[in-house]
């Protein structure tokens, strides 16, 4: 059955009880509708030949991915709930991203959100541009367009048309040396509050999770100074209301995974799993989060 989002017949209450149910799933997934390869429906079908029984596309601050997705798990015959990966900020730490599951993506208050990241990125791509051509690399908008016709448009889309004009070798090497100059890394990523986020999310009438809390912990620092400030980070968002953790993740290591459980058992936040899956071709390292 594709329940897809919360209705009066298929209530948060249940979407809780599918989401920790004993199916196969993976519920943190991208497309080339944020910055992932694949389509919607490649990306699906991927899984379901894995015998996933569970699935959720969570783009990047958009649904497109999430809503051609519903069609697609329909003609799979797979569970299939809505999502989406908001980047947020608070006063204890930036990019505190947040899923969203299970939310109505028509959404009044959902919507508005939603439009209002999209021009704030698209003011940041502007500035990005500039900065990149005042260093003479010439890239133009067709360019952009053309890495995946015009659906999503950030730093990775910058990376892809250096490395194919012959700039850069990979887009990783565009991450670790011209976007780290001085006058690109200032021009920063606006994004919403996080406390905004989990009431966008609420509004919409789905379920809040915090992705990857991992993924705070700051290069070169060692898990056990992280952990109480990471601890600190969980109490804030428990405050905000959030209604999950998302404890498996390939960021976090086998007993950083039980304690993230451990901490969710402790507080009534619902348990979730996700592979963060973008591409096979270049999959993310996760390696430097394991560290002692």
């Amino acid at each position: 059955m594709n329940h897809y989002k919360v209705t009066e017949e298929f209530t948060k209450e249940d979407l809780r009880r599918l989401i920790e149910s004993d199916l196969k799933k993976d519920l943190h997934m991208h497309t080339f509708y944020s910055d992932g390869a694949l389509s919607p429906a490649e990306v699906l079908k991927m899984r379901v030949d894995e015998g996933y029984q569970l699935l959720a596309i969570t783009d990047h601050d958009g649904v497109e991915g999430s809503v051609a997705g519903k069609k697609a798990a329909e003609e799979l015959g797979v569970d299939y709930i809505s999502g989406i990966e908001f980047d947020s900020e608070d006063e204890l730490g930036k990019d505190i991203h947040m899923l969203g599951y299970g939310f109505d993506p028509d959404n009044e208050v959902f919507n508005l959100a939603v439009g209002k990241i999209l021009k704030t990125r698209n003011d940041r791509n502007e500035k990005f541009l500039e900065a990149l051509n005042k260093r003479g690399f010439n890239i133009t908008y067709d360019e952009l367009y053309a890495v995946n016709e015009g659906r999503f448009m950030g730093k990775p889309t910058f990376a892809t048309v250096l490395r194919r004009k012959g700039i850069i070798k990979s887009n990783d090497e565009a991450f670790s040396t011209i976007f780290m100059e001085d006058d690109i890394r200032s021009i920063k990523k606006v994004t919403l509050h996080t406390k905004e986020v989990v009431n966008i999310i609420h509004a919409a009438g789905g379920l809040a999770v915090m992705a990857h809390p991992m993924e705070q912990r700051k290069r070169g620092e060692s898990f056990a100074d992280f952990r109480p400030r990471m601890y600190k980070i969980l109490d804030r968002m428990v405050g905000y209301g959030i209604d999950g953790l998302e404890c498996h993740h390939p960021s976090a290591s086998s007993e950083q995974q039980k304690m993230l459980v451990a901490y969710a058992d402790e507080h009534g936040l619902m348990i979730t799993k996700g592979s963060d899956f973008h591409s096979n071709e270049s999959p993310r390292d996760f390696d430097r989060y394991h560290r002692p």
